[in-house]
């Protein structure tokens, strides 16, 4: 096997052999033994400095929103019970998504008092959600500028703003404006 000629087929791109830093050498495939090109200057004298970007310093960590519930048919509800869950009103919640035939398993309670905006958009790009109910607690940017108990769609999701649990058990008009909006929402 003295016969080299093979070699010059068997890679035809060109071939670069790096000498120095900075510098590029381009070699020919002419013949085995190759004919080396004049180094040429590696990048180019008038390109700009690449951007520097700087890292973020610490990392962040939000605290999770305590929650309740399955989520098994995509539905996200907020509300602000200020220190943990309030038997009444959860009683009064379970009833009303009862009468859209949702059950505690198939809805994921979020108690949103006292989180941030940040961790509620955590927990919604977290859970997978069709629709989400605010009961109060004005954490939604997406609800801020809609009325009470209108829907608001943004691509296949809808969110209701209703007022606190406990100002719907006590007005007649509410309890109307939100099953009128459930109606809408889920049947």
């Amino acid at each position: 096997m003295s016969d080299h000629a093979f070699l010059s087929e068997f890679i035809k791109e060109p071939l670069y052999l790096i000498k120095d830093e900075g510098v590029r050498v381009k070699e020919k495939e002419t013949s085995v033994q190759g004919e080396i090109a004049e180094p040429t200057a590696y990048p180019p004298a008038e390109a700009e400095a690449p951007a520097v970007v700087e890292e973020p310093k610490a990392k962040v960590v939000l605290k999770p929103v305590p929650t309740s519930g399955q989520n098994l048919k995509g539905c996200i509800i907020l509300v602000n019970w200020q220190n943990g869950e309030v038997a009444e009103e959860k009683e009064l919640l379970l009833k009303i998504m009862s009468s859209v035939k949702r059950t505690e398993q198939d809805v994921l309670i979020a108690q949103a008092s006292g989180t941030s905006e940040e961790q509620i958009e955590a927990l919604l790009a977290e859970q997978n959600h069709k629709q989400v109910l605010d009961f109060g607690t004005g954490k939604l940017p997406e609800l801020s500028k809609s009325d009470f108990y209108q829907i608001t769609a943004e691509g296949p999701k809808k969110y209701l703003k209703a007022h606190p649990l406990a100002e719907i058990s006590t007005d007649v008009e509410k309890k109307k404006a939100l099953w009128k909006g459930l109606q809408e929402m889920f049947l």
